[in-house]
């Protein structure tokens, strides 16, 4: 019988999570079957000959080199047999009722069509990740109290989406960026054309981050990149003029006034999303006449949290059209 769930773990040499990892997913009690795929990017140490020979009940997907992260799930995906697709990160560890509490938040509020699980311990009392002025994830400095928390972005290390959802938006991850900002794409995606995310309180997940412990400054370079693509394929070109503003301010005040080194990838990140823009025309276009939301949607939803952010990106955002 087709499981009506299918868990995706996304692995590139993380075979030092994978135990906890497998055994805290395997052992989730659910009333129906589910599936759980590993997916390998190519590992070289020796991730698939361990899951195959202590963890037969785990189908594993070998993709042979690395893909990267957008790339790699979108992979996975088509080897899913599932009408929830839920995307774990490698370096998690699932708490008891994890898998449980979110696919009952998905059978009981059908109007959310990606649904997240709490990372411990960054969101330990129920604060969310959503978007802050600058465009980019931040943890909500507020607690909520609600059993599912509105967001306006789907954090990439442990979610689910409903196939239909899926099929509608054409695609999971944008496979140009390989890897960073991905979500933010996703999450956009999903709110411009009508969607809804939300963060389920009692699905709660440890996740030990960066277990593929990227190069600093490649990361950043990688993560302004995509950043600024996203918000130009999927924004109008007054609005996208307004993001990238604020964004090139964040990142000289990080490079001048607080001297952080990070900063030097991002700033090379701005440079490389001139050289990579112009292939996104025709989406951004066409784009344009579907989204179901308008840009000041979001502007009004972003977490407005330090004094600049408060005195003059909400300025800025607030003149949008």
């Amino acid at each position: 019988m087709q499981p009506r769930i299918s868990v995706i773990i996304l692995n590139w040499n993380g075979r030092k999570w994978l135990e906890n990892c497998l055994s805290s997913i395997l052992k989730q009690e659910l009333d129906e079957d589910f599936e759980v795929l590993l997916v390998d990017n190519g590992s070289t140490d020796s991730s698939v000959e361990y899951v195959k020979n202590d963890f037969p009940e785990v189908r594993v997907v070998d993709l042979e080199r690395n893909y990267g992260f957008a790339q790699g799930n979108n992979l996975g995906v088509s080897h899913a047999r599932g009408e929830y697709l839920i995307f774990v990160n490698m370096d998690t560890k699932a708490e008891d009722g994890w898998l449980k509490n979110l696919v009952m938040a998905a059978d009981e509020h059908l109007e959310y069509q990606i649904l997240c699980s709490m990372q411990l311990p960054i969101q330990e009392k129920n604060k969310v990740w959503t978007l802050y002025a600058v465009g980019a994830p931040a943890i909500s400095p507020y607690e909520s109290t609600f059993t599912i928390t509105d967001s306006l972005f789907a954090s990439g290390a442990c979610f689910l989406v409903r196939r239909n959802w899926l099929e509608k938006l054409a695609y999971l991850f944008d496979s140009y960026y390989f890897c960073y900002s991905e979500d933010i794409e996703l999450s956009l995606r999903t709110i411009l054309l009508g969607g809804r995310i939300g963060y389920v309180r009692d699905s709660r997940i440890n996740h030990y981050s960066h277990g593929s412990e990227p190069l600093v400054f490649w990361a950043q370079r990688l993560s302004a990149r995509n950043l600024l693509l996203t918000y130009y394929k999927l924004f109008t070109p007054k609005n996208f003029a307004r993001v990238f503003i604020v964004y090139v301010i964040c990142v000289i005040d990080a490079l001048i006034f607080h001297f952080k080194r990070a900063a030097l990838g991002l700033l090379k990140g701005i440079l490389d999303f001139f050289f990579s823009f112009r292939r996104y025309e025709k989406y951004r276009r066409w784009f344009l006449t579907v989204k179901r939301r308008e840009d000041e949607y979001v502007f009004r939803r972003f977490l407005y949290i330090g004094r600049l952010d408060r005195t003059l990106f909400k300025k800025i955002y607030s003149c949008s059209g």
